[in-house]
């Protein structure tokens, strides 16, 4: 083994793990991380640029804009509006966020629906005379139940979709992991309110919002249309089995060709997240040719069944973040042979799901907390989140688990 390598896998994983008290986010150590392997000498410069893997890069870009997109013309924050106002009573406006906003993470990214929704949660229970926490937490546990649904739904999913050669992806997903998903949104919204019913019992509690208008129509229009067409050619690509990174290639260029506010677009895109994935695979190969990833698997029991696969993803997610684990955890699963569908899925839903159980699990938690602490809001106690996180955890493991077991041969 080389010892460098070990040492600096140390050093990075360090920071992310005391992100809490650095405040150094994760984008920023694992970046430092990956540049570190190369300026040591555990990875030659030649190495380290293959190590890039431009399909995922290019995916995250396209799908970044998207997101931005929607977001720059206000359109997110109007369908938030909207869903409060339809639903109206803290009950029904709890269930509604879980529901749409796990839908809606699988077009325009998690992290997009929740710093562009939390705002929204604040305002709301503050007219409503409510306690934030509930909308919150609901925000945070929809977001990441739901991405489980597609490849799009976060990083982790797209990461395993495109190197796990992956035949059908968007298919694949959804067929196993379609109806699971929906049960678990239904039950974690309910499960929710049971949590919270005491905070949302206020007899004045419904709402009566200002009227909330889309600022740039034109551009929400163009995004949607093109966001439809997308994700239409990503079935279709799927099926055919030609690279589903052409669709999106296409239509986010197409995007940014036609609307006026292209600047904006690409300025607030979520480019932390980029850099991040440049680092993580310059760090996952330094750790691969360092012969670090070897010794990992060695201690790490075989992914020999849905179930241990799960369990490990939910657990190292808690150490590495989920999208560090699912990138070194990769590789161990090819050196098993455990490269079947159900196995790729139990990995895809088991890392994602691990965002449910603390509040550095995902980093949609982390940026939910920190939107509404910068606005005057509460923020998530790290304990607090355990307690509140824990029953949906386990409801949602439950649930995968046993319908991949049962599709498993």
């Amino acid at each position: 083994m080389n010892y460098i390598a070990l040492i600096i896998a140390l050093l990075t994983y360090g920071l992310i793990a005391t992100r809490g008290i650095t405040k150094i986010p994760p984008w920023s150590s694992m970046f430092f991380g990956g540049v570190l392997m190369v300026a040591a000498g555990v990875i030659p410069v030649g190495l380290a640029l293959k190590s890039v893997n431009l399909d995922v890069i290019l995916f995250l870009v396209t799908i970044f804009v998207f997101a931005s997109a929607l977001e720059v013309s206000g359109f997110l924050k109007y369908l938030a509006y909207y869903i409060v106002k339809k639903f109206k009573t803290p009950k029904r406006i709890v269930m509604a966020v879980v529901v749409f906003s796990g839908v809606l993470s699988n077009f325009v990214t998690n992290d997009g629906i929740s710093s562009s929704w939390t705002p929204v949660m604040l305002e709301v229970s503050k007219q409503m005379r409510i306690d934030e926490k509930p909308l919150l937490y609901s925000l945070a546990f929809g977001v990441t139940v739901g991405s489980v649904l597609l490849p799009t739904g976060n990083p982790q999913n797209l990461l395993i979709a495109l190197e796990g050669n992956l035949a059908q992806p968007f298919v694949l997903f959804l067929a196993y992991l379609g109806i699971p998903t929906a049960v678990n949104l239904l039950a974690t919204a309910y499960i929710t309110f049971l949590m919270f019913k005491k905070s949302l019992a206020n007899p004045e509690s419904e709402i009566q919002l200002q009227e909330v208008k889309i600022e740039d129509k034109a551009t929400a229009v163009v995004a949607l249309v093109l966001l439809a067409i997308t994700v239409v050619l990503f079935f279709a690509l799927s099926f055919l089995k030609v690279d589903i990174l052409l669709g999106s290639l296409i239509t986010s260029s197409l995007l940014l060709l036609i609307v006026k506010p292209r600047r904006e677009i690409v300025r607030r895109m979520d480019w932390t997240v980029i850099v991040f994935f440049v680092g993580l695979f310059l760090f996952t190969a330094g750790l691969d040719n360092g012969g670090v990833l070897s010794a990992i698997s060695m201690a790490l029991p075989p992914p020999s069944s849905v179930l241990i696969i799960m369990l490990v993803s939910v657990a190292l997610s808690q150490i590495l973040s989920n999208v560090p684990m699912v990138a070194i955890y990769i590789p161990i699963m090819y050196s098993y042979n455990a490269t079947s569908a159900i196995d790729w899925l139990a990995l895809a839903a088991g890392s994602t799901i691990a965002g449910n159980l603390t509040l550095i699990g995902a980093a949609s938690n982390v940026i939910i907390s920190e939107a509404s602490e910068s606005r005057g809001g509460k923020g998530f106690g790290f304990f607090e989140f355990i307690k509140y996180s824990l029953p949906v955890l386990l409801e949602n493991f439950l649930v995968i688990y046993l319908f991949l077991r049962l599709e498993s041969p």
